[in-house]
Protein backbone atom coordinates (compact mmCIF):
# COMPACT_ATOMS: atom_id res chain seq x y z
CA UNK A 1 0.00 0.00 0.00
CA UNK A 2 1.30 3.40 -1.01
CA UNK A 3 1.28 5.90 2.03
CA UNK A 4 -1.24 8.61 1.85
CA UNK A 5 -0.60 12.18 2.96
CA UNK A 6 -3.08 14.89 3.71
CA UNK A 7 -1.51 18.10 4.63
CA UNK A 8 0.39 19.94 5.43
CA UNK A 9 2.05 19.42 1.57
CA UNK A 10 4.76 21.08 -0.27
CA UNK A 11 3.80 24.22 -2.75
CA UNK A 12 4.49 22.63 -5.93
CA UNK A 13 2.56 19.40 -4.59
CA UNK A 14 -0.50 21.80 -3.55
CA UNK A 15 0.08 23.59 -6.72
CA UNK A 16 -0.34 20.59 -8.65
CA UNK A 17 -3.80 19.48 -7.05
CA UNK A 18 -5.00 22.71 -7.14
CA UNK A 19 -4.84 22.64 -11.04
CA UNK A 20 -6.07 18.67 -11.13
CA UNK A 21 -8.71 20.12 -9.43
CA UNK A 22 -9.60 23.38 -11.69
CA UNK A 23 -9.56 21.10 -14.75
CA UNK A 24 -11.51 18.08 -13.60
CA UNK A 25 -13.50 21.37 -12.23
CA UNK A 26 -14.77 22.37 -15.29
CA UNK A 27 -16.01 18.56 -16.43
CA UNK A 28 -18.06 18.10 -12.57
CA UNK A 29 -19.42 21.54 -12.52
CA UNK A 30 -21.05 21.20 -16.07
CA UNK A 31 -22.35 17.39 -15.00
CA UNK A 32 -23.78 19.01 -11.86
CA UNK A 33 -25.61 22.08 -13.60
CA UNK A 34 -27.20 19.55 -16.17
CA UNK A 35 -28.31 17.52 -13.33
CA UNK A 36 -29.80 20.34 -11.95
CA UNK A 37 -31.79 21.38 -14.72
CA UNK A 38 -32.98 17.90 -15.06
CA UNK A 39 -33.84 17.41 -11.50
CA UNK A 40 -36.41 20.63 -11.82
CA UNK A 41 -37.81 18.97 -15.18
CA UNK A 42 -38.66 16.27 -13.30
CA UNK A 43 -40.14 18.47 -10.31
CA UNK A 44 -42.10 20.35 -12.24
CA UNK A 45 -43.70 17.46 -14.05
CA UNK A 46 -45.59 14.54 -12.66
CA UNK A 47 -44.39 12.49 -16.44
CA UNK A 48 -41.01 13.79 -18.13
CA UNK A 49 -41.37 13.63 -21.78
CA UNK A 50 -37.81 13.51 -24.29
CA UNK A 51 -38.83 16.99 -25.57
CA UNK A 52 -38.69 18.54 -22.16
CA UNK A 53 -34.89 18.16 -22.04
CA UNK A 54 -34.45 20.74 -24.21
CA UNK A 55 -32.42 22.76 -21.94
CA UNK A 56 -29.38 20.09 -21.47
CA UNK A 57 -28.93 20.94 -25.09
CA UNK A 58 -29.33 24.83 -24.81
CA UNK A 59 -26.92 24.10 -21.54
CA UNK A 60 -24.03 21.98 -23.45
CA UNK A 61 -23.70 23.45 -26.91
CA UNK A 62 -21.95 26.83 -25.58
CA UNK A 63 -20.01 24.67 -23.66
CA UNK A 64 -19.00 22.63 -27.03
CA UNK A 65 -18.70 26.07 -28.93
CA UNK A 66 -15.99 27.34 -26.61
CA UNK A 67 -12.72 27.62 -28.27
CA UNK A 68 -10.71 28.04 -24.75
CA UNK A 69 -13.20 25.02 -23.50
CA UNK A 70 -12.20 21.57 -22.67
CA UNK A 71 -15.39 19.56 -22.83
CA UNK A 72 -16.33 16.71 -25.91
CA UNK A 73 -19.16 16.21 -25.05
CA UNK A 74 -22.13 16.33 -22.18
CA UNK A 75 -25.40 15.84 -21.52
CA UNK A 76 -27.78 13.68 -19.67
CA UNK A 77 -28.75 9.76 -19.91
CA UNK A 78 -32.26 8.61 -18.57
CA UNK A 79 -32.67 5.94 -15.70
CA UNK A 80 -34.32 3.37 -17.63
CA UNK A 81 -38.47 3.76 -17.44
CA UNK A 82 -38.11 7.07 -16.00
CA UNK A 83 -39.32 9.25 -18.76
CA UNK A 84 -42.34 8.90 -20.25
CA UNK A 85 -42.31 8.23 -23.92
CA UNK A 86 -38.68 6.50 -23.96
CA UNK A 87 -37.83 3.92 -21.98
CA UNK A 88 -34.08 4.40 -22.68
CA UNK A 89 -32.82 7.56 -23.23
CA UNK A 90 -29.54 9.82 -24.01
CA UNK A 91 -30.33 13.55 -24.03
CA UNK A 92 -26.19 13.96 -24.99
CA UNK A 93 -24.16 16.43 -27.31
CA UNK A 94 -20.67 15.64 -28.59
CA UNK A 95 -18.16 17.31 -30.94
CA UNK A 96 -17.60 15.91 -33.86
CA UNK A 97 -14.75 16.98 -36.77
CA UNK A 98 -15.15 20.05 -34.52
CA UNK A 99 -18.75 20.74 -34.49
CA UNK A 100 -21.35 19.78 -31.84
CA UNK A 101 -24.20 17.09 -32.64
CA UNK A 102 -26.82 15.33 -30.41
CA UNK A 103 -25.31 11.42 -30.19
CA UNK A 104 -27.88 8.57 -31.88
CA UNK A 105 -27.78 5.58 -30.88
CA UNK A 106 -29.93 2.40 -31.12
CA UNK A 107 -32.15 2.56 -27.79
CA UNK A 108 -34.29 -0.44 -28.44
CA UNK A 109 -33.42 -3.35 -26.62
CA UNK A 110 -34.95 -4.94 -29.82
CA UNK A 111 -32.23 -3.55 -32.21
CA UNK A 112 -28.87 -5.56 -33.07
CA UNK A 113 -27.26 -2.24 -32.14
CA UNK A 114 -29.08 -1.40 -28.90
CA UNK A 115 -26.49 0.64 -26.81
CA UNK A 116 -27.11 -1.03 -23.55
CA UNK A 117 -25.24 1.57 -21.01
CA UNK A 118 -26.52 0.00 -17.51
CA UNK A 119 -23.77 -1.84 -17.24
CA UNK A 120 -20.92 0.77 -18.37
CA UNK A 121 -18.99 2.49 -15.31
CA UNK A 122 -19.97 6.01 -16.17
CA UNK A 123 -24.02 4.93 -15.42
CA UNK A 124 -23.73 1.94 -12.95
CA UNK A 125 -21.40 3.61 -10.45
CA UNK A 126 -22.91 6.66 -9.96
CA UNK A 127 -26.46 4.43 -10.14
CA UNK A 128 -25.08 2.52 -7.15
CA UNK A 129 -22.85 4.66 -4.83
CA UNK A 130 -24.82 7.95 -5.71
CA UNK A 131 -21.72 9.48 -5.86
CA UNK A 132 -20.00 10.97 -8.59
CA UNK A 133 -17.26 9.52 -11.12
CA UNK A 134 -14.87 9.51 -13.37
CA UNK A 135 -14.50 6.87 -15.91
CA UNK A 136 -11.25 6.03 -17.52
CA UNK A 137 -8.89 7.01 -19.44
CA UNK A 138 -10.58 4.35 -22.01
CA UNK A 139 -10.61 4.75 -25.89
CA UNK A 140 -14.47 6.19 -26.59
CA UNK A 141 -15.53 4.52 -29.72
CA UNK A 142 -18.86 5.88 -29.74
CA UNK A 143 -17.86 9.77 -29.69
CA UNK A 144 -14.06 10.93 -30.02
CA UNK A 145 -12.47 7.88 -31.03
CA UNK A 146 -9.71 8.50 -28.36
CA UNK A 147 -9.07 8.48 -24.79
CA UNK A 148 -11.36 9.68 -22.83
CA UNK A 149 -12.33 10.74 -19.09
CA UNK A 150 -16.25 10.39 -18.60
CA UNK A 151 -17.10 12.76 -15.63
CA UNK A 152 -20.61 12.07 -14.27
CA UNK A 153 -22.95 12.46 -11.31
CA UNK A 154 -26.24 10.90 -10.50
CA UNK A 155 -29.24 12.77 -10.64
CA UNK A 156 -31.60 12.23 -7.98
CA UNK A 157 -34.96 13.67 -7.34
CA UNK A 158 -36.82 13.13 -4.06
CA UNK A 159 -33.56 10.46 -3.38
CA UNK A 160 -35.28 8.19 -6.44
CA UNK A 161 -32.02 8.03 -9.22
CA UNK A 162 -33.56 9.08 -12.42
CA UNK A 163 -30.46 8.67 -14.09
CA UNK A 164 -26.66 10.25 -14.77
CA UNK A 165 -25.81 13.84 -16.36
CA UNK A 166 -22.00 13.83 -17.51
CA UNK A 167 -19.70 15.35 -19.29
CA UNK A 168 -16.11 14.11 -21.42
CA UNK A 169 -12.61 15.59 -21.54
CA UNK A 170 -10.04 14.19 -24.14
CA UNK A 171 -6.79 12.78 -21.88
CA UNK A 172 -4.93 14.64 -24.38
CA UNK A 173 -7.03 18.25 -23.37
CA UNK A 174 -6.04 17.17 -19.71
CA UNK A 175 -2.29 16.61 -20.53
CA UNK A 176 -2.31 19.33 -22.01
CA UNK A 177 -3.16 21.38 -19.16
CA UNK A 178 -1.39 19.38 -16.32
CA UNK A 179 1.32 17.84 -17.89
CA UNK A 180 3.88 21.16 -18.01
CA UNK A 181 3.10 21.53 -13.99
CA UNK A 182 4.21 17.75 -13.72
CA UNK A 183 7.23 17.71 -15.75
CA UNK A 184 8.27 21.18 -13.68
CA UNK A 185 8.07 19.31 -10.37
CA UNK A 186 11.39 17.85 -10.79
CA UNK A 187 9.34 14.41 -9.63
CA UNK A 188 8.47 11.42 -10.95
CA UNK A 189 4.68 11.80 -10.52
CA UNK A 190 1.56 10.30 -11.71
CA UNK A 191 -2.30 11.44 -10.90
CA UNK A 192 -4.62 8.17 -10.79
CA UNK A 193 -8.20 7.12 -10.36
CA UNK A 194 -9.89 5.58 -7.50
CA UNK A 195 -9.12 2.26 -9.59
CA UNK A 196 -5.56 3.25 -9.19
CA UNK A 197 -5.67 3.50 -12.99
CA UNK A 198 -3.14 6.03 -14.17
CA UNK A 199 -4.72 9.20 -15.81
CA UNK A 200 -1.27 11.06 -16.63
CA UNK A 201 2.05 10.74 -15.81
CA UNK A 202 5.39 12.53 -16.43
CA UNK A 203 7.11 8.95 -16.81
CA UNK A 204 7.61 6.68 -19.64
CA UNK A 205 6.92 4.16 -17.73
CA UNK A 206 3.77 4.68 -15.99
CA UNK A 207 1.42 5.52 -19.26
CA UNK A 208 -2.31 6.38 -19.16
CA UNK A 209 -4.54 3.82 -19.11
CA UNK A 210 -2.04 1.16 -16.90
CA UNK A 211 -2.75 0.10 -13.36
CA UNK A 212 -0.53 1.67 -11.09
CA UNK A 213 1.10 -0.47 -8.35
CA UNK A 214 4.04 0.98 -6.91
CA UNK A 215 4.13 0.14 -3.03
CA UNK A 216 7.02 2.40 -2.28
CA UNK A 217 4.76 5.69 -3.52
CA UNK A 218 3.20 8.63 -1.61
CA UNK A 219 -0.18 9.54 -2.35
CA UNK A 220 -1.74 12.86 -2.04
CA UNK A 221 -5.90 13.61 -2.44
CA UNK A 222 -7.06 15.82 -4.75
CA UNK A 223 -9.69 17.84 -2.74
CA UNK A 224 -12.73 15.73 -2.62
CA UNK A 225 -12.24 14.33 -6.10
CA UNK A 226 -11.94 10.54 -7.42
CA UNK A 227 -7.94 11.37 -8.01
CA UNK A 228 -4.90 11.20 -6.04
CA UNK A 229 -1.48 12.93 -7.10
CA UNK A 230 1.34 9.77 -6.39
CA UNK A 231 4.80 10.74 -6.33
CA UNK A 232 6.98 7.91 -7.48
CA UNK A 233 9.98 6.30 -6.21
CA UNK A 234 13.35 6.90 -8.10
CA UNK A 235 14.49 3.84 -9.73
CA UNK A 236 18.12 2.95 -9.41
CA UNK A 237 19.66 1.64 -11.91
Amino acid sequence: MSEQVTEPVAPGIAAIQQLVGTVAGEAFGLATRIADEVTEVFNEREAVRRTDLAGVGAMVLPALADPEGRIQGAGYVAAVDALADSRWWLEWFMLRNGSPERLIVDTDPRGENFYDYESLPWYDVPRNTSRRHITGPYVDYLCTDDYTLTFTVPVLVGGRFTGVAGADLKVFAFEKAVLPRLRASNHTMAIVNAQGRVVLSNSARHVSGTLLRSPDSTSYPIGDLPLALVDLPVRKS
